[in-house]
């Protein structure tokens, strides 16, 4: 590998390693003790939960304006650093309710800009040749973001949420120092190569199909990247230790989600490895209601960690495979998308908590609104083979 193609790939597993990994799942793998130990109703963190999303739905809208040049460099330290600043500033109880909300608002927004801008300076910067490896391991970052998250687990009934926040915070300021000293490396190809974007994209029936089935995933996901943990505490009653070692599986299958695309990608092609990722994502979300043993929810925590970041990586790369230079703008419309459904589900599965829906009936609708999602792209892609 050229020193180019090392330093994008590291660039890219940092952006998402910081933006989904950190940004979004520390909240997941932590609200359990910080609920307690900032003394939260459950109605609050549900509400925190949505306004992270909503952020990622802002962040998409931004980064979906933002020209394809040197700008997108700058607003991708902006959001670094401000998401940094928004896990200080949630490590420390006694603030009004008002401020946990606009912090959590404001990592959603850097975990959106991020989501998008990253991959696109990568798409700008890279050789033809090399954009399916720097994708494959710049994706991976979501899974050791969401494996970092899992680090304290263990050792929270020894530290206090407080330090664990304050930890988080430490990872994010290192990442934030890489970004900026790999961006600036990148400038001067941002600068002097703008792509223009084109103002007749060729979309097609294919385009759409990615574009539901990747938001069937987002609204399919939101039960187990929202309310595991509490799942496993509060309606299996689980121990310590087992809550644990679950969401330890989850952060072990996150790291290899982008990993198993990857090869699935190379045996049998994009898109009849998006069907066999969708189908196994059915299949991780479903058993999640089957708790007779528990090496169902084992397996249910390791399978949807590892399959939310793999299609999350396919889906970008099969569009950037499809479109080229028009990847920005479809990339933007795609997590755009996702963000929304995203921000629906998660209102949606909030509500009907309140309304005492069990969580397997939620499961069970998780699982269902991705099998359909799933059926369409079966359908419309029976005769693609790559």
């Amino acid at each position: 590998m050229s020193s180019n193609t090392i330093r994008l790939s590291i660039f890219l597993c940092l952006s998402m390693c910081l933006g989904i990994g950190i940004l979004r799942f520390s909240y997941t793998a932590l609200l359990p003790s910080t609920r307690e130990a900032f003394e939260w109703t459950v109605q609050f963190a549900s509400l925190l939960s949505s306004a992270n999303l909503l952020g990622y739905l802002i962040g998409a809208l931004i980064a979906m304006r933002l020209p394809q040049t040197k700008i997108m460099s700058l607003y991708i330290q902006i959001a670094a650093i401000a998401g940094m600043l928004s896990l200080l500033c949630c490590a420390f109880s006694g603030f009004s309710e008002i401020w946990y909300i606009f912090w959590r608002i404001i990592s959603g927004i850097s975990g959106g800009l991020l989501m998008i801008l990253s991959p696109s300076v990568v798409a700008q910067c890279c050789d033809l040749q090399d954009r399916f490896k720097i994708n494959f391991i710049g994706f991976s970052g979501i899974g050791i973001g969401v494996l970092l998250a899992t680090l304290f687990l263990p050792y929270l009934d020894q530290i206090s949420t407080h330090t664990a926040w304050l930890i988080l915070c430490s990872f994010a300021l290192i990442i934030c120092i890489c970004l900026s000293r790999l961006l600036h490396q990148f400038k001067h190809h941002l600068s002097t190569e703008t792509v223009a974007s084109s103002t007749e994209i060729p979309l097609n029936a294919l385009f759409y199909s990615l574009l539901i089935a990747y938001s069937s995933s987002a609204f399919a996901y939101i039960p187990h990247s929202l309310f595991w943990i509490d799942y496993l505490q509060h309606t299996l009653n689980l121990n310590f230790f087992w809550i644990n070692f679950n969401w330890i599986l989850y952060g072990l299958g996150s790291a290899l989600g982008a990993f198993t695309a990857y090869v699935l990608a190379r045996k049998f092609g994009n898109f009849n490895a998006l069907k066999i990722l969708y189908s196994l994502y059915i299949v991780a979300i479903f058993i999640a209601t089957l708790a007779t043993h528990p090496m169902l929810t084992l397996t249910s925590s390791f399978f949807t960690g590892m399959l939310n970041p793999a299609v999350v990586f396919l889906t970008s790369y099969t569009i950037l495979q499809l479109y080229g230079i028009a990847y920005k703008k479809l990339w933007s419309i795609a997590t755009l998308c996702f963000a929304s459904v995203q921000l629906i589900g998660g209102l949606s599965f909030s509500a009907l908590q309140h309304f005492g829906v069990s969580y397997h009936q939620q499961f069970l609708l998780a699982s269902f609104i991705l099998l359909l999602g799933t059926l369409q792209l079966i359908w419309m892609t029976r005769k693609k083979q790559n």
